[in-house]
C-alpha cells in the first residue's frame, strides 16, 4: 500500500460540509430576509402605492338593500332558516340578485313574501329582510336582519 489515508479526506470534507451549512442557515434565518415594503424593493419591483380600502361593490345587477358597519355575526342567527338553506329550500333565486353589506362584506340577502325568495315552505316573514351566508352549500347561514322600510 502506498500509505494513502481517506480518513483525512472525510474529515475535510465534513468540515467543509459543517462550514456550508451553518452559513446556510444563517442566511435563510426569517429574521434576516427583508419583508413587506423592503421585500418589493429587493426584487426590483416599484413600493406599492398608498390608498385607503374601499368597500366592495355589488355586481351592476344587484340591489343593495341594507348597509352597515356591523358584522354579519352581530345580527340574529336563524337555526330553522339556516336548517332549510343547506337543504336548498330556502335560498335567494339566481336572475334577479338582492345584496347587503355587513361589515365591508357582501352577503346576499332575501326579502320575506318577495320574488326574489325561493321559500316553498312558506318560513319566511314578510317583509322581513335575511341575510344568506355561504347559500347553495353545505354550511349555509341565515341571519334576521330587520323589517324591509316601506317607501
Amino acid at each position: 500500500m502506498t500509505g494513502f489515508s481517506i480518513r483525512p479526506l472525510r474529515l475535510g470534507l465534513l468540515l467543509a460540509l459543517l462550514t456550508v451549512s451553518l452559513t446556510g442557515a444563517a442566511a435563510a434565518d426569517p429574521a434576516h430576509l427583508p419583508v413587506g415594503r423592503e421585500r418589493l424593493q429587493v426584487r426590483g419591483l416599484q413600493p406599492a402605492p398608498e390608498g385607503t380600502p374601499r368597500p366592495v361593490n355589488p355586481l351592476p345587477n344587484t340591489f343593495l338593500i341594507f348597509e352597515s358597519d356591523e358584522p354579519l355575526a352581530s345580527f340574529d342567527f336563524d337555526r330553522g332558516l339556516s336548517k332549510s338553506c343547506r337543504a336548498g329550500r330556502f335560498r335567494q333565486q339566481r336572475h334577479r340578485l338582492y345584496s347587503v353589506r355587513l361589515g365591508g362584506y357582501l352577503h346576499a340577502a332575501v326579502i320575506g313574501g318577495r320574488w326574489g325568495l325561493y321559500d316553498p315552505d312558506g318560513q319566511a316573514v314578510p317583509d322581513l329582510v335575511y341575510a344568506l351566508r355561504w347559500q347553495d352549500s353545505g354550511r349555509c347561514e341565515v341571519y334576521v336582519l330587520r323589517h324591509l322600510e316601506q317607501g
